[in-house]
């Protein structure tokens, strides 16, 4: 292994800092009431045994996160139509979860005039079923934003706003124009209302789902850390949202006990089955592999950690280690060899059915690394190479890029609790 000289040091050093002092100076509140309380990099610590990255100092990892943030931004935010919103593919199209990536992105990163902007367009964009939630899908049309496609909701775009108003009602209070937290607690009540099914207190996959589709599921949305921040925001419903995480927990471990015993991975879609759920069979509203670990699921082993990282909450560390010493082994502790989708339940579990990898599926492995304790040191130190220039770009397209952003803030040891 080539050592670092110190001049080397010292660039690296001086980079870092300059990357730094130029972000907060363009960061700067034009008021003290534009002032953050937690303004970026800030750092927490995490549950005891939860590692981070040893290759690579504090200062450079918050650095690069910086410096991909700015291009986060030129790449994917617009605001045609006259509010920002998150470009979506191709078109000049949008959706509520790319709409909560960037509310998410912008309250961590203390950008409150981007963050204020998008909640005005959230606002203007309400589902026709549930007030409080958003409109799943908007398109630039004579310039002006309209919806499309029906104007429901999606689940995962309606939790990550919620999270980042309660991140906002921290960084910048709710006493002025913008009553954050209120905000944020009448998604909750909506959330609670029209996308948790009461019988099984599981997440459906939006307010759209009645019969039959209320008894399924989606393992990406089971956003951990963010059901037990809501537990603690939204007093009057405590217990729902503990009880909430619970079900996930018990979801998670039925499946890790019942056809996931050697990875510890979860499907695009569940249903329920008796007092259980399991994958979904066939295509269920994306693809044929809606019952394999596909481009939701690919979310999990990052999403599934949070609780365990950030809140000390074990529930779900048995599956999780399984999964992080899975996925080391399967590919000789090489990230460019995960693939972009697994069989869960249409084939050997574990077993790739794709030849290629995608950002979207190796970056939330380095969060789920995070929680294998020493033995995973140098595969997260090489996941962390990997999904910042190793062997991908710091521009791939809207989903990586917003999914990786995110995984760098915690496993740079960014990712705070509101």
């Amino acid at each position: 292994m080539k050592r670092e000289s110190r001049g080397d040091a010292v660039r690296n050093i001086s980079w870092s800092a300059l990357v730094l002092a130029l972000y907060a100076a363009a960061a700067a509140p034009a008021s003290a009431a534009d002032a953050a309380a937690r303004p970026f990099p800030f750092h927490v610590s995490y549950t005891a045994g939860v590692i981070k990255p040893t290759n690579v100092t504090q200062a450079n990892m918050d650095a690069t996160i910086v410096l991909y943030y700015g291009k986060w931004k030129l790449n994917y935010l617009r605001n045609a139509g006259g509010e920002y919103w998150v470009k979506y593919g191709d078109t000049n199209t949008t959706v509520s979860e790319a709409h909560g990536y960037g509310m998410v992105l912008a309250a961590y990163m203390a950008d409150k005039a981007i963050f204020n902007s998008m909640f005005r367009y959230f606002k203007a964009h309400p589902s026709r079923v549930s007030p409080y939630l958003m409109a799943w899908k908007q398109t630039l049309k004579n310039g002006v934003m309209v919806n499309i496609e029906g104007a429901d909701s999606a689940t995962d775009g309606d939790l990550d706003i919620a999270y980042a108003l309660l991140l906002a009602h921290v960084q910048w209070g709710s006493a002025g124009a913008i009553n954050y937290k209120k905000q944020a607690l009448l998604i909750l009540h909506d959330v609670l209302k029209h996308e948790v099914n009461a019988n099984t207190l599981t997440f459906t996959p939006g307010d759209w789902a009645s019969g039959a589709d209320a008894n399924h599921t989606r393992p990406s949305d089971f956003m951990t850390g963010h059901v037990l921040a809501f537990a603690k925001a939204d007093t009057a419903n405590t217990a729902k949202w503990n009880a909430i995480h619970q079900k996930i927990a018990a979801i998670v471990n039925y499946q890790f006990a019942h056809g996931s015993q050697k990875t510890g991975l979860m499907p695009d879609f569940m249903v329920k089955s008796g007092s259980n759920f399991v994958p979904v069979p066939g295509k269920y509203l994306e693809s044929r592999h809606d019952g394999d670990f596909s481009y939701n699921a690919c979310r999990t082993p990052w999403r599934l950690a949070i609780s365990y990282i950030v809140n000390g909450n074990t529930g779900m560390l048995a599956a999780l280690r399984k999964q992080a010493s899975w996925i080391r082994g399967a590919t000789a502790g090489d990230p460019s060899r995960i693939k972009a989708g697994y069989y869960v339940l249409n084939g050997t579990n574990g077993t790739s059915y794709v030849n290629y990898s995608d950002l979207p599926f190796t970056a939330p492995f380095a969060v789920n690394a995070m929680t294998g304790g020493s033995a995973a040191q140098a595969w997260l130190n090489s996941l962390w190479t990997s999904i910042t220039g190793g062997e991908f770009s710091q521009k791939t397209d809207y989903y990586g890029d917003s999914i990786r952003l995110q995984v760098m803030l915690t496993v740079a040891g960014d990712w705070w609790s509101p």
